[in-house]
């Protein structure tokens, strides 16, 4: 479940220079972006639409199949999640003080013109669609990300940004999933004595255990794993093994290993499902790299238990890194998980 998409892209589309400043009661926003604003609420990954009734019902369907992409991780599960609301009912008081809003207007819209204020950002003379974002204008800890429409012409528009708009909601929803991982600093000390050890480094935060074994064939592997607040509700575990170089990275390698390091390495033997598999080829650290997605399968609980998997296989130059990571997560968003894996396993680097 790789996404290249990961660093942050902000559009702007072309416009006359000359600046024409929206009109803002700066008193009226001064009393509702300052620090009296409440702790904004939510999931990280709820969007609240802000836009009237009447111009949703031409665009709702649209803006679902864009703004709602999913991800296949034992199921089909939604990135986010979409709740529109008219600003000028009485339910927009709750819903604006969200996380995460979204607001589509032309610039004589005042609440447009309130997130420009916050964003300290200004419209050309000929406005045109575009999208930016401000921090903390309704509540503490919120993001708006702003839509300006043309006037006249708000449907067309309005379609014409929103992969504009998942771009920038998905950047931010990946660096909140980035800071809340690195609440606990990241273990330093850790990725040095990988690579003294072990000739491979990677980055995980303090609150991570580990534990280095020698194989049966002589080799060391090393895993790397969080169950807080407890192992029946939340498991992140990866587990590293540099070997010979094989001739080619292949999902057939890959699988092979994977079905091999279970029963030996992992308390409960994992059964694999791949019939949903997706194979990937990249680069990391600037050398070749492919990963392979599946579902494992409790084999010996007396209740089900799966979750997703990812295998990598990293052609570095004196090795192959075979890596897995995989994740226990019942009952609960996986996307959040999956993005903390794909971090870490994004700062892995061969070594000298």
């Amino acid at each position: 479940m790789r996404n290249t998409t990961d660093s942050r892209r902000e559009v702007r589309a072309s416009r006359p220079s000359a600046p024409l400043l929206v009109p803002v009661a700066i008193g009226l926003f001064a009393l509702v972006s300052g620090c009296d604003n409440p702790q904004a609420w939510g999931e990280a990954n709820s969007l609240i639409v802000l836009a009237p009734d009447s111009l949703w019902e031409q665009v709702a369907d649209t803006t679902y199949a864009i703004l709602e992409p999913t991800v296949f991780t034992t199921r089909d599960e939604k990135q986010y999640v979409i709740t529109q609301v008219d600003p000028t009912t009485e339910q927009s008081a709750d819903l604006r003080v969200f996380r995460n809003v979204i607001v589509f207007g032309t610039v004589a819209d005042p609440d447009l013109a309130a997130v420009a204020a916050a964003a300290g950002h200004t419209f050309e003379s000929v406005p045109v669609p575009e999208v930016f974002q401000a921090r903390d204008v309704w509540a503490r800890g919120q993001t708006v990300t702003a839509v300006v429409l043309r006037e006249t012409r708000e449907v067309e528009s309005w379609v014409s940004q929103l992969p504009a708009v998942l771009a920038m909601i998905d950047s931010s929803y990946r660096d909140w999933v980035r800071n809340k991982m690195f609440v606990t600093p990241p273990d330093t000390a850790l990725a040095e004595d990988l690579e003294r050890r072990f000739g491979f480094s990677m980055l995980v935060p303090e609150v991570y255990d580990h534990v280095a074994r020698e194989t049966e064939t002589g080799d060391s592997l090393v895993i790397v794993r969080n169950d807080n607040p407890d192992p029946g509700v939340l498991i992140r575990s990866i587990l590293v093994q540099p070997r010979a170089r094989v001739d080619s990275l292949t999902a057939e390698i890959a699988l092979e290993w994977r079905a091999g390091i279970d029963s030996v390495h992992y308390n409960v033997a994992q059964g694999l499902r791949t019939d949903r598999s997706a194979v990937t080829r990249f680069s990391i650290d600037g050398h070749p790299a492919l990963e392979v997605t599946g579902i494992w399968e409790d084999e010996e609980g007396d209740f089900p238990a799966a979750g997703p998997f990812l295998v990598w296989l990293v052609d570095c130059p004196t090795r192959t890194l075979f890596i897995d990571a995989w994740l226990y997560a019942p009952n609960e968003s996986k996307y959040e998980y999956l993005l903390q894996l794909q971090e870490i396993l994004g700062s892995l680097r061969c070594g000298s």
